[in-house]
């Protein structure tokens, strides 16, 4: 479901090219994706075993090759390390000093989706300004290559997710401005469980992509005030919908996990896949909930 407001600037075919290739996802990617999703949910927990190569390849219907190199690209990003040589587990990202220290400031300061979104519309409009005025080349084209991806897994929304994470984060990287970097990071950690909490339709992922789309354009043709305006209104979009959705405005972000409980060392093929998301069973509300709505910027 595309948007008119949120789609692409009418000069997109000043180049005689109605559309880009199209790239379809390998199948190590598609399942290294797929064992992504189950860790960063929390289908799969810190110290679960990872079923055998054989296994793995049966479900996902491919071959061990490819298994392998799936394996491969989660242990180059951290997420699972090998317990022996032919035993892989969900790594302990505890043992992280700064993940520790996230989850402490977190639950003494009682973070909420409010605090979040504010903090949100403080930092991510200037950096996307910053991105028009300074983003490279190289860096447009790398946000084009996350974008087509975040296209591939429209259906697949906690990979969805994480690469809209990818997305903002990378909006810091192009400000060019160390501190803001530093400043969004936390940010960053701070919005997958949100996300994971919320998105669950694939519309509400096609129209975030949209604006996603309509942000890199603003940036390309170097027009800083209209991408810092559409990037105000992508997230107070993302507020409004949550709040028609009767969801807590105030709910603390340690809240907003996955408890779904599934099946143990088990991972179903794309074709397969259900996206499973459900709420707290008691969250908790901020001591400052009777905090005022912030009201809507556009």
């Amino acid at each position: 479901m595309l948007l008119l407001e949120a789609g692409p600037r009418e000069d997109a075919m000043s180049d005689g090219q109605l559309v880009q290739p199209i790239k379809i996802a390998r199948a190590y990617e598609q399942l290294a994706a797929l064992l992504r999703e189950r860790i960063t949910s929390g289908d799969l927990r810190e110290g679960d075993r990872l079923p055998s190569e054989t296994a793995l390849a049966k479900q996902a219907g491919v071959s061990r090759s490819t298994v392998r190199e799936a394996l491969r690209i989660l242990e180059q990003g951290g997420l699972v390390e090998r317990a022996s040589p032919r035993i892989m587990v969900v790594s302990d990202r505890s043992d992280d000093p700064s993940f520790r220290e996230l989850r402490r400031e977190l639950r003494r300061h009682n973070v909420t989706f409010h605090h979040l979104h504010e903090a949100l519309m403080t930092i991510d409009p200037e950096v996307t300004r910053f991105a028009a005025i300074r983003a490279d080349k190289g860096q447009l084209h790398s946000l084009h290559e996350l974008i087509e991806a975040q296209e591939r897994h429209i259906g697949h929304l906690a990979e969805w997710s994480r690469l809209d994470v990818e997305f903002h984060a990378a909006m810091a990287e192009m400000s060019a401005n160390p501190a803001l970097i530093v400043a969004r990071e936390p940010i960053s950690q701070l919005l997958l469980p949100a996300l994971y909490r919320f998105m669950d339709t694939r519309e509400m992922a096609e129209h975030a992509t949209n604006y996603h789309r309509r942000i890199l354009a603003e940036i390309e043709v170097r027009d800083p005030d209209t991408a810092a305006a559409v990037m105000r209104r992508h997230l107070n979009d993302w507020r409004t919908a949550w709040e028609k959705r009767g969801l807590d405005l105030h709910q603390e972000i340690l809240d907003l996990s996955y408890t779904g409980a599934p099946e143990p060392n088990t991972v179903v093929s794309p074709h397969e896949e259900e996206e499973r998301w459900a709420s707290s069973s008691s969250p908790r509300r901020s001591p400052v909930s009777s905090t005022p709505s912030v009201t809507r910027g556009l």
